[in-house]
């Protein structure tokens, strides 16, 4: 029997480009390795880049992964989070789930399904060499046995069931040198966890976080960075380093902690496959001697993924689904306690939030849009009469579909007037936030840039609503906003991870590494509109 034309090059093709995909021959991805008929066959028309940037985001609902290439192109994918579980009631996650959610991601991206800031499907190779780093939700515990196997489910942020153990560390004086303690913190939890399961205590081998658990999987090097430490009562403010004492003093062993090391810093190299667990070996098969930075917690990731805090005169404010105020701060300011505290490097990054942002807008959207699309809907807002926009009320505390309190006027406007009063109200809040923030830091120098990021920023009446606020509040600031708009650049988290998987190259320059990867323009303003909007934002923010 004669064989079926054309099986011996489809053979090829199901050998050679697998192989490909899993190892990243760089020839194969240039069609330099492939006769030209090979190239041209149905499905092989994709275009394909090479990643030398990944940053990885654990979330608490997600696993997603950005990449860049060499070029400036970038990816972003995701999956909804799986392992989500209890340890004596309290929340928390099944890390057996991890490589695997991270497997999935990566092959999501390698087969071009990823959105990316072209218009072509992309497929990426992750061979050869780079770096990368983790965002992962803040305040994770895992614990390790003997086996380096995981001893219970990593108890997550959401486990406040250690108050007793906060009164007693703040008792004995532990925040003195830790700095504030709250119950969901790795220190008062891991006391919590002993009490329930006292047996644990002699199976204990090693304590860290999600994400440096991540990091010695993968490297085998042991170590904890300080970004997500430091905000756990496990480090020594003034110092950052390990503080020994006051984990003594509560019953633990210091012992169990890893060698500290600060963020943004070399962990180590990706192991080949067979060198790695079992679960794991996938990623190495794709991964293998890539550089391993040590990872940011997920608020410090956000900080630095919205690219603007490059100094200390600078506030950011992403308009995301939640919308975030940030401010990098040295660490001598005295801070008047409005805002929450977390490592920015050598610094201290300051947060304010707005739960809801585009979350509020987005119920908008779908309540009262008339099933237009967003675009549709930024036009409409653009040319609205801003004479008649009006204040929307905002209770986060209330259930959802009473969050917001709608004025008087409210059936009688037209649509447009009701997306631009929704615009600026929330534009109005972040802006409380921002003005609260100004008075926070004593000692900090003025603030003379705002930077906007974040989806709701791609509209241009929410950017001039924006603009027209700092005006009121910070009269003579500068206004910017970020001038990408690819799915990566609004991942903040997982973007402030890629960012800190290119500072070991960049010396630890972060200005130089926000300036390459974040660029900014000035916000959208309007000369006409603009001391209406001034005075409407002024009155709702109360400058």
């Amino acid at each position: 029997m004669r064989p079926v034309a054309g099986w011996g090059r489809a053979a090829i093709i199901l050998t050679v480009i697998p192989l490909a995909i899993l190892f990243g021959g760089r020839d194969l991805w240039a069609n330099r390795g492939l006769p030209a008929h090979l190239n041209d066959l149905a499905g092989w028309r994709m275009q394909r880049d090479w990643a030398e940037l990944v940053g990885i985001d654990e979330s608490t609902t997600k696993t997603g992964i950005g990449v860049r290439s060499a070029s400036g192109r970038q990816a972003y994918a995701s999956i909804d989070n799986r392992g989500a579980t209890r340890w004596h009631g309290q929340p928390a996650f099944d890390l057996a789930e991890l490589p695997g959610m991270m497997a999935e991601v990566l092959g999501g991206l390698a087969s071009g399904t990823a959105a990316n800031d072209s218009n072509e499907p992309v497929g990426w190779s992750f061979g050869g060499s780079g770096a990368l780093s983790f965002s992962v939700r803040q305040h994770d515990m895992v614990l390790l046995g003997v086996d380096d196997r995981p001893l219970i489910p990593a108890l997550s942020w959401q486990c406040n069931a250690a108050s007793a153990e906060v009164a007693a560390l703040r008792s004995a004086g532990a925040e003195a040198t830790v700095g504030r303690i709250e119950e969901r913190f790795i220190l008062p939890k891991l006391m919590w966890a002993l009490a329930q399961e006292p047996a644990l205590r002699s199976k204990v081998r090693r304590a860290m976080t999600t994400g440096d658990w991540a990091a010695y999987m993968l490297t085998g090097a042991c170590r904890l960075s300080t970004s997500d430490a430091l905000s756990n009562g496990l480090l020594v403010q003034a110092s950052k380093q390990l503080a020994a004492d006051v984990i003594a003093n509560a019953g633990l062993d210091p012992a169990w902690f890893p060698e500290v090391i600060r963020s943004g810093r070399v962990v180590g190299k990706v192991r080949a496959a067979d060198a790695l667990p079992s679960e794991w070996a996938a990623i190495g098969a794709s991964l293998a001697g890539w550089s391993v930075v040590a990872g940011l917690g997920d608020n410090h990731a956000t900080g630095v993924g919205c690219g603007g805090l490059v100094d200390d005169a600078t506030i950011v404010v992403s308009a995301g689904t939640s919308g975030t105020i940030n401010r990098r701060v040295r660490p001598a300011c005295k801070l008047r306690g409005k805002a929450s505290c977390f490592e920015f490097y050598d610094d201290r990054m300051l947060l304010m939030m707005l739960a809801d942002c585009a979350a509020w807008y987005e119920r908008f959207v779908a309540t009262q849009a008339g099933g237009k699309r967003h675009a549709e809907l930024n036009e409409l807002a653009a040319a609205a009469d801003v004479t008649n926009v009006r204040r929307v009320r905002h209770s986060p505390s209330e259930a959802a579909e009473r969050r917001e309190t709608f004025p008087p006027e409210w059936s009688s406007m037209s649509l447009g007037e009701k997306v631009a009063s929704t615009q600026l109200s929330i534009v109005a809040e972040l802006l409380v936030r921002a003005k609260a923030m100004l008075a926070e830091a004593d000692g900090a120098p003025a603030v003379t840039r705002f930077v906007l990021t974040g989806g709701l920023s791609q509209s241009p009446f929410f950017q001039q609503a924006f603009a027209a606020g700092v005006a009121a509040i910070a009269p003579g600031a500068e206004v910017l906003v970020g001038a990408q708009s690819d799915e990566l650049s609004y991942q903040t988290a997982a973007y402030g991870a890629l960012i800190n998987a290119l500072l070991p190259a960049k010396n630890g320059d972060l200005a130089a590494v926000c300036r390459e990867l974040c660029p900014l323009k000035p916000c959208r303003t309007d000369a006409e509109r603009g001391e209406v909007l001034r005075r409407v934002a002024a009155g709702f923010v109360g400058a």
